[in-house]
């Protein structure tokens, strides 16, 4: 029996606004401007060195907010999912300030409801190392994110709808953190306080879905909508290879449930 078009409307938008929000990125050690000291090709001391970084980072859960006003409801939330691949180049200078640019691929799935295919994801930030001490260091950090996701086919009472108009999800990412870290001869551990704001705006609002048994496709709609945690925690480890080699693990919480590995090399 197929669902009524109006509950089946909203079933559609109440699983979008669960599950639209779930992009993030890594912090980073606060220390990564001078964790590295050597090049991997230059030989002379210089002021500035460029580092390349591959980072693999995974959401396994996420707190949301819902803005849909469909009144109360006792279904769970669905469990969501955000993989993103994706390389970081940064500048750094005079061992102090970072800035670095983010460009990749991110891949969406919640439950077994919405899917996407790779799409792509960029950023910029900026890092900066205010204190170092002989093993302390204090640094904040400061991130734009975005991803625009583009659903294929939605699956609602067991049914797959596909999309039938063109219909983009886009996911804003502003984080702001602050952390120290304490490095021994090999590792460095860190800890972070985080801030991180998300908006999603879907365009257009309103979009069209292919419905079986209906000889139109049905419009289906969705609202703006912002993450329910803001405030949150980083922490982390790096692994120091030498002085032109890291390899960093972290895990985030509160505001975003993460993981995330990361290989550097400073050129």
């Amino acid at each position: 029996m197929l669902p009524e078009p109006w509950n089946l409307k909203t079933a559609i938008a109440s699983l979008l606004c669960l599950s639209s929000p779930a992009c993030a990125f890594v912090i980073g050690n606060p220390a990564q401007p001078e964790l590295t000291q050597s090049s991997l090709i230059r030989t002379e001391p210089s002021n500035w060195a460029l580092r390349a970084a591959y980072v693999d980072d995974f959401i396994y859960a996420l707190h949301v907010k819902n803005e849909f006003d469909f009144g109360p409801t006792n279904e769970k939330p669905p469990l969501v999912q955000f993989s993103t691949d994706a390389a970081l180049i940064t500048l750094t200078l005079w061992n102090r300030l970072d800035l670095y640019g983010i460009i990749g691929s991110s891949k969406l799935r919640m439950d077994d409801e919405i899917y996407t295919n790779s799409q792509l994801s960029w950023g910029f930030g900026t890092k900066i190392l205010f204190f170092s001490g002989e093993s302390l260091r204090i640094a904040c950090d400061f991130k734009y994110f975005q991803s625009d996701q583009n659903p294929l086919f939605l699956v609602v009472d067991h049914m797959p709808l596909n999309v039938a108009s063109d219909w983009t999800i886009r996911y804003e990412e502003y984080q702001a953190a602050v952390g120290a870290s304490y490095q021994t001869s090999w590792l460095c551990p860190y800890l972070h306080l985080t801030y991180i704001a998300t908006k999603i705006k879907p365009t257009p609002f309103t979009f069209l879905v292919d419905v079986p048994g209906f000889n139109e496709p049905m419009d289906a709609s969705i609202h703006s909508f912002d993450g329910i945690r803001r405030w949150g925690m980083a922490v982390g480890a790096t692994l120091v290879g030498g002085s032109k080699i890291t390899l960093a693990v972290e895990s985030r919480f509160f505001n975003q449930n993460a993981v995330d590995a990361n290989l550097e090399v400073r050129f």
